[in-house]
Order: C-alpha cells, then structure tokens, then sequence
C-alpha cells in the first residue's frame, strides 16, 4: 500500500532495517534543495524507484528483501553520480569571478584617447566602477605611447606601476600610481563600491601623469685639461 508523504511519495516495503533506513536515506537526500532544480528528472527518477520497490520479486526465487537491498544499493549509487555531477556543475559555473577573471591590465587595443572617453561616457551615467577602471587604463596605456613603459601581454596593473617607477624614479607620481593600481584593483574585483570621489580622484592622476617626465640626467663633468 501506498502512503503520500508531505514532499515525496513514501513507499510501503517490508519492515526490515535495511529497508526502512534505505528509504529514509533516499528520500531525505531528494528533499535537499541542490535537486529542486532538476524536479522534472528526479520525479521520473523516484517512479521508476518506486516501481523497483513495489515489486517484491525483482529477483526471482529470493528473498523480498533482497529485491529491496539491490533497489537501495542503485539508489544509493544515483544519488552519489547525482550529487558529483551538481559538484561539477557548480565548479565550472561559479563566476566566482577571481577565479575566471584575467589579472591582465588591457583586454583590447584601444588607445588612451579611447579609454579615456569611455571613462567620461561612464561617469556621466554614474558608472564609477567603469570609469575608474577604463581611465587607470588609460594612463597606462599613454605611458606606453609616450614611451615611458613598454606593454607587454598578460602585464598586471602593480606590474605597470614597477615599469613606470624604472622610467619616472621613485617620485609622487610612482607613489600615486601605485595607489592607483591598488584602487583598480580593488573596484574591478569588487572589493570596494566606486565613488565619484574615486572617480575625481582617478582624474587628477591622470592630469599629473600626462605632464610628468623622465627625470634629466647630471651630464658629467669635463675632466680638467691637464698640461
């Protein structure tokens, strides 16, 4: 006989330990919400359970309970296969966003001109994540066309810093950047929300950047002449 039970069907099997705790398992692991999402498949799924375990005599000339232990041992073996495939499932699919975001500090080819309108068309509509992340880019990207820095694939944006404090010394605007490459990084990975303060902020370095140069080398002194 057959007894609804609140979320799953809840079967009628011979009163054996193995039986009764089989039962209790399967049901219990399909009520946890990782299947919810897959109703349709685990409906089916339980049926045909069902109708393995309202058949005395899958195996023919044995036991009841041992048609019930085999039914448990498949279940149990589904279920497993069912929780790694959602263990999979959710690996490949968490954005978590570090995970599959590139660290690299350019994406295009854009030129600085480029970067820097689409930082101002940001901050007009109030994207200040954008707008500081594009206009960081675009100091980065102008030192390599002034030829202060030489960009290569894959570079990081502390990397960017490193190059420009070997052509610029160890001056305010190096120490400058490399705020402005903690700041990047921390709004493009979401660990900070952006501000227009930031946004202001990200503006004035790039003022200062545009009119810095490399620091003029002492020429060397003319040895006397001597007699």
């Amino acid at each position: 006989m057959i007894v609804l039970a609140p979320l799953l069907p809840r079967i009628e099997v011979p009163a054996t330990p193995q039986a009764d705790e089989a039962r209790r398992s399967a049901e219990t692991e399909l009520a946890r919400p990782i299947y919810h999402q897959q109703d349709d498949l685990l409906s089916r799924l339980w049926a045909w359970l069902r109708s393995l375990l309202e058949d005395d005599q899958l195996v023919p000339g044995a036991p009841p309970w041992v048609s019930t232990l085999i039914v448990a041992l498949c279940a149990a073996a589904l279920i497993t296969a069912l929780i790694l495939i959602a263990i999979r499932a959710r690996r490949i699919t968490l954005p978590a966003r570090a995970g599959t975001a590139d660290d690299a500090l350019f994406g295009d080819e854009r030129d600085s001109a480029d970067l820097t309108r689409a930082a101002d068309a940001a901050a007009s509509r109030a994207d200040y994540a954008t707008a500081v992340i594009e206009r960081f880019r675009a100091i980065i990207r102008s030192l390599d066309e002034r030829g202060l820095i030489e960009e290569y694939p894959g570079m990081t944006a502390n990397e960017s810093v490193a190059l420009a404090a070997r052509s610029l010394g160890n001056c305010e605007i190096v120490t400058r950047l490399g705020q402005g490459a903690e700041l990047f990084d921390a709004v493009r990975y979401g660990r900070v929300a952006s501000s227009p303060q930031q946004d202001e902020w990200m503006r004035r370095l790039a003022r200062d950047v545009a009119g810095a140069r490399r620091p003029r080398t002492k020429a060397p002194a003319l040895a006397e002449a001597t007699p």
